[in-house]
């Protein structure tokens, strides 16, 4: 039983066969109402469960890594508050320290407050230039003028701690 339009080798499938029969049963199944079926509801909730973790974790994470920047900041403030206090207590036991030597050095009283005087002006510098000629040349008057070791010691002291409270605006002037 050779048809012309199949290939060598192929024929067609008999009406009367079981194979013929079970086609016939297809053809008249309508496709287009067949559905796809769905995912479970058991399925849907596990995956809203996971979408739901993962947003959670990731503002879990936000607030961590805020938390940290906030500890961070904290620290850099103590850090910066210290050094301030220290400073205040370092400038205030300056302050002590000359007018203590004042009141012991009456032979040397004006020199000394006028030492004193030029070492302020440090700070009202207008130039980095001018900044260190006068730091420059208040320590050499300092150790030409002051002859015990201890105001000597205290004075220049002094002096480089108004240099280096005042470097910050210092170094912001021009050459």
């Amino acid at each position: 039983m050779s048809d012309s339009r199949f290939s060598e080798g192929f024929s067609p499938i008999s009406p009367d066969s079981d194979l013929g029969k079970m086609m016939e049963k297809i053809k008249g199944i309508d496709m287009s109402k067949m559905t796809i079926p769905q995912p479970s509801y058991s399925t849907m909730l596990s995956q809203q469960v996971a979408e739901s973790n993962r947003q959670m974790e990731e503002a879990m994470d936000a607030i961590q890594a805020e938390r940290d920047r906030k500890e961070a900041a904290e620290e850099a403030y103590r850090q910066e508050t210290i050094r301030s206090l220290r400073a205040i207590e370092q400038n205030t036991a300056n302050l002590y320290t000359l007018v203590d030597l004042i009141s012991k050095s009456n032979e040397q009283q004006d020199e000394i407050i006028s030492i004193i005087a030029e070492v302020l002006t440090i700070a009202k510098a207008k130039s980095k230039g001018e900044a260190k000629s006068v730091y420059t040349k208040v320590m050499g008057r300092i150790t030409q003028t002051i002859k015990d070791a201890e105001t000597l010691a205290k004075i220049a002291g002094y002096a480089t701690t108004v240099w280096q409270l005042a470097q910050p605006i210092i170094d912001k002037l021009p050459l």
